[in-house]
């Protein structure tokens, strides 16, 4: 597998789990009958995070990594519980795929951007001495 593809299918993955997290989260919200305030304190720390996934911004994705341990806790703790639901062995899956995912996908988008960097290093260097023969 190039690492073409690897970025092509990690950037995949990243977004579905993602947007599947969203949607687990939200559907766990309405099913236990919570007040708007809960959506928004359990959604708005991923919501935030949709314009740079969008764009592919290497940075939103490790701050993604970040951010997703305390759904990850979140999770595990709900599972601990007395009544465990079924999304909450969703939302638990759905966060170590997304975190997997998120960390490989920024991963290699570095290892890309440093092969391309040292590529263009090189041209500019051959360059560099036919200009000066």
């Amino acid at each position: 597998m190039t690492l073409e593809q690897k970025i092509t299918f990690s950037r995949g993955l990243t977004h579905a789990s993602f947007y599947l997290m969203l949607a687990t989260m939200t559907a766990s919200a309405w099913i236990q009958g919570a007040p708007g305030i809960i959506y928004f304190l359990c959604l708005f720390p991923l919501a935030i995070f949709i314009p740079g996934l969008i764009v592919n911004n290497t940075r939103t994705l490790i701050w993604i990594c970040f951010v997703i341990l305390i759904y990850f806790a979140t999770a595990i703790d709900n599972l601990a519980g007395p009544s465990p639901q079924a999304l909450d062995w969703v939302e638990l899956a759905l966060t170590v795929v997304l975190f997997n995912a998120a960390m490989m996908y920024a991963r290699w988008k570095q290892q890309r951007g440093k092969a391309l960097q040292e590529e263009y290093d090189r041209q500019e260097a051959l360059q560099q001495e036919q200009a000066a023969s």
